[in-house]
């Protein structure tokens, strides 16, 4: 698991779970069955991964901690307004920020709900809501000292709610004082940063590159892709009937010869790393994809929990699903065929077979398409 998360970059976490959690339809789409709690294993108890910012909160490797560590050090540099009162409510709790992170030393790890608030300033700009209160005031101070890499995730209970502590306890013992030590300068930072995103990408225009693994972070990445394309770590190459300057790794293009064609089919999250770039995603596969969980139900073309279906090499087909548990059935509200995607009997069969697949590794008996 460790592993894939570092290959692909992280595993973006979201609490819905119409099918399974988030992570976890991102590596069985990758490894096959696996059992629920060996992510918790490796997270919290092995410690092979842990909770960062990468595309939105995920789980990420911690072979990659250095290049974590350098995001969590320059985030409050951003020139965003979002940064700006970030760096406003910090300086106005920077007391409290200090007693919070000496209790959670001392008492720690310990839930949001048992710490009280004793800010100077409260979090005054809404955050996931427009609700201003003690308990917003205390998600977001924890939330940016998090962001900064004071803090860190050392459990959840019930698999959502996080259980806090100092950043060093969420690590295996001696890891973050090591990857001080070594701490990354900017440029050098950034370009592997960068190389990085363009290897799990394949292939990505600059802009790619900016919204994938450490996203936004990116501060020169003109210069660092100009910089790797002069050290012969990436090169310039056009990709068949798509406009402007294309990067792929050196590397990969030397090992493109022996590369074989996709051949599996299988059931990916509406999170998947593949999809995370709705743009690029559109631009490469031709499929249009957005998430209509908060879309209100009259309004949603595809549905609530929509996973898109990859054949091969296509987006060929996308199902709104649900397990109904109770039933021990995984439930097809619909089955969406792609536009311009040629249907064989063959195609159909291994389409039926993922989401059988996907219905036994969830414990479900039969598939049920409505």
């Amino acid at each position: 698991m460790a592993d894939v998360a570092q290959r692909i970059g992280c595993l973006q976490l979201d609490p819905v779970s119409a099918v399974a959690r988030s992570p976890l339809l991102v590596l069985f789409a990758r490894m096959g069955p696996l059992r629920d709690e060996a992510l918790e294993q490796a997270a919290y108890e092995q410690r092979r991964l842990f909770d960062a910012w990468a595309h939105e909160a995920s789980l990420v490797a911690t072979a990659d901690l250095p290049l974590h560590r350098w995001a969590m050090r320059t985030w409050l540099r951003a020139p965003s307004p979002g940064a700006a009162r970030a760096r406003e409510f910090l300086a106005a709790n920077a007391g409290f920020a200090e007693e919070l992170v000496d209790e959670l030393r001392e008492r720690g790890p310990l839930r949001a709900r048992d710490l009280e608030d004793r800010s100077a300033e409260p979090w005054r700009h809404g955050w996931w809501t427009g609700e201003v209160s003690a308990r917003q005031t205390i998600g977001r101070l924890l939330h940016l000292l998090w962001m900064c890499g004071r803090i860190g995730v050392a459990g959840r209970i019930g698999g959502t709610e996080r259980l806090w502590d100092v950043f060093e306890r969420c690590l295996p013992e001696g890891v973050a004082a090591a990857a001080e030590a070594a701490d990354l300068d900017d440029a050098s930072a950034e370009r592997e940063a960068a190389l990085r995103a363009v290897r799990m990408l394949g292939v990505a225009r600059a802009g790619h590159v900016r919204a994938h693994f450490l996203r936004r972070r990116y501060a020169h990445l003109p210069a660092t892709l100009a910089a790797l394309v002069a050290e012969g770590r990436l090169e310039r190459v056009a990709v068949g009937g798509l406009r402007g300057e294309w990067f792929a790794a050196v590397d990969d293009l030397e090992r493109l010869p022996d590369l074989a064609p996709g051949c599996r089919t299988t059931a990916l999250s509406p999170f998947d790393n593949l999809l995370c770039d709705r743009a690029r995603t559109a631009e490469l596969f031709g499929f249009e994809h957005r998430l209509e969980i908060y879309v209100p139900a009259p309004q949603r073309r595809w549905g609530y929990y929509v996973l898109p279906i990859l054949h091969r090499e296509r987006l060929v087909a996308r199902a709104d699903l649900v397990l109904d548990r109770a039933a021990g059935v995984l439930r097809v509200l619909a089955l969406h065929r792609e536009d311009g995607v040629r249907r064989t009997p063959a195609s159909d069969r291994a389409v039926l077979r993922a989401l059988e697949r996907l219905a036994a590794w969830r414990g479900a008996a039969d598939v049920v398409v409505a």
